[in-house]
């Protein structure tokens, strides 16, 4: 991804659910953001919309509250991103209330 900080990397990562471009998705998380993703199921639903929501900051990490529109109803998210490398990269997903 070519975003220069995290609240872009986020919108993208949600884009890219939308639009169906699972590389894209997969290639900006880590592999244990991948794991957690796959266990709440995002990764197989149909993403028809989002709403993004920043949460702050906890040392380097940025936090977002994802609201997710799918074919099988809401999903909300909770995401954390950090620069690796210089790529900012979703390193944590959990659901939320």
């Amino acid at each position: 991804m070519t975003e220069t900080g995290p609240e872009e990397a986020a919108h993208a990562h949600a884009r890219a659910l939308i639009a169906g471009d699972f590389g894209a998705a997969v290639r900006a998380m880590t592999p244990d953001a991948l794991a957690k993703a796959m266990q709440v199921g995002n990764m197989s639903w149909t993403v028809t919309g989002y709403e993004l929501t920043p949460q702050g900051q906890d040392g380097d990490d940025y936090l977002f509250s994802i609201a997710y529109q799918t074919d099988l109803g809401p999903l909300s998210l909770r995401y954390r991103l950090r620069d690796i490398g210089g790529e900012w990269k979703v390193v944590d997903i959990e659901r939320s209330a």
